[in-house]
């Protein structure tokens, strides 16, 4: 990965080039933003231009020893540490051929395939006391081969509270020439005193435009692209699952469009069915099905306002809210959400998922037709 590979997020890039440039690198650094717009990818570069030993025009050369070594993930004095399953039973290096695999394939780092890659089940992924006690153990040792010894730390926000103390001690008293670079998708999630000691970078979503241009280097007809782009929110991770067949936003479409269905029809025990089958999905999954529920409700209230620029939906999407939309109105909205709203928290509050599901659906039934 170099810096030419990166869409959008220029003056971080300049300014991670210049930290290297001119030898002021800081101990810890902090790249955080939402999902799917290129974190990882900007990390991966900023450690192939440290590394690189012939840097050209502010970019590394991709073919020294050093990029080479990057590139193949055999670098021996670069760490990824990365939430998981198995404390007890598995260490990290368990998991580094589906982590190597997991970023190549999905540089853009979407949770659930990383999920899936484990076999995590319902298990919620989590970087462990004993993965701190690893860096600390290995930061402790000289550098193998090159100069710095370089953390990179995917989702710092999933580490155990055991873990995170551990985490600020090393920050607090760095040893020398270790880097760490955090890369978070919920910054805030952090311990404050983690965060007041990176120096932070804060990357925006992608623009519709650089959206477009990625999607059509992946071959997608570049109108489509601009389509796709629109309903993105600048997340690549949510603009490929749009583009392509089979994707999430398709299979919580066809969810939502046969809840509302079934809650407009008063099938109390389609309902039942349907909350056990996205209950089963696992908690992380439910609370984004809930996500997107919000947003194809408050779609459906705006559609009403017959102004289509301000509605953003695929077309399957608009097809079903031609007829639907007029069952979500200003009687019925606000309730609607709320309902929506609670559920999403007492999914991420840990309680049972089935009965939280039917319970919502069952609001859903008695407000549709208000």
């Amino acid at each position: 990965m170099k810096y030419s590979d990166i869409t959008g997020h220029r003056s971080t890039v300049d300014s991670l080039r210049d930290i290297v440039d001119t030898d002021h690198i800081p101990h810890a650094i902090l790249l955080g933003g939402q999902e799917g717009i290129g974190k990882m990818r900007l990390a991966r570069a900023f450690v192939s231009y440290l590394y690189c030993m012939d840097r050209k025009d502010g970019d590394s050369c991709g073919k020294c020893p050093a990029c080479l070594q990057n590139a193949h993930h055999n670098n021996p004095d670069v760490h990824y540490v990365f939430p998981r399953i198995g404390a007890a039973s598995k260490s990290t290096d368990a998991f580094l051929p589906q982590w190597h695999d997991f970023i190549d394939k999905h540089s853009y780092m979407p949770k659930e395939e990383w999920a899936r890659a484990i076999d995590a089940g319902n298990s919620v992924p989590v970087i462990y006391r004993n993965d701190a006690a690893e860096i600390s153990r290995t930061a402790a040792l000289s550098s193998f081969a090159y100069r710095y010894k370089t953390y990179i730390i995917w989702m710092p926000e999933k580490m155990q509270p055991q873990c995170a103390n551990a985490l600020l001690k090393l920050l607090e008293e760095p040893f020398p020439n270790t880097i760490f670079i955090l890369v978070s998708n919920e910054p805030d999630k952090l311990l404050p005193t983690i965060f007041s000691r990176t120096q932070r970078f804060n990357l925006k979503p992608l623009n519709d435009e650089e959206v477009a241009g990625i999607l059509a280097s992946e071959g997608i007809p570049y109108a489509e692209a601009q389509e796709v782009a629109a309903l993105s929110e600048g997340n690549m991770i949510k603009a490929f699952d749009i583009a392509g067949e089979g994707g999430e936003i398709k299979e919580f479409s066809g969810l939502y469009m046969q809840m509302m269905r079934l809650a407009y029809a008063r099938n109390a025990g389609g309902l039942r069915m349907l909350s056990d089958a996205i209950a089963a999905m696992g908690r992380e999954k439910n609370a984004r099905f809930l996500a997107y529920c919000a947003r194809l409700t408050r779609e459906n209230f705006i559609y009403n306002l017959k102004t289509p620029e301000l509605n953003a939906m695929t077309r399957g999407e608009e097809d079903f809210s031609v007829r639907f939309s007029p069952f979500i109105n200003y009687k019925n909205v606000e309730r609607l959400m709320s309902e929506i709203q609670r559920a999403h928290d007492d999914i991420l509050r840990n309680a049972n998922a089935r009965l939280v599901m039917f319970d919502f659906m069952l609001k859903i039934m008695m407000l549709l037709r208000k």
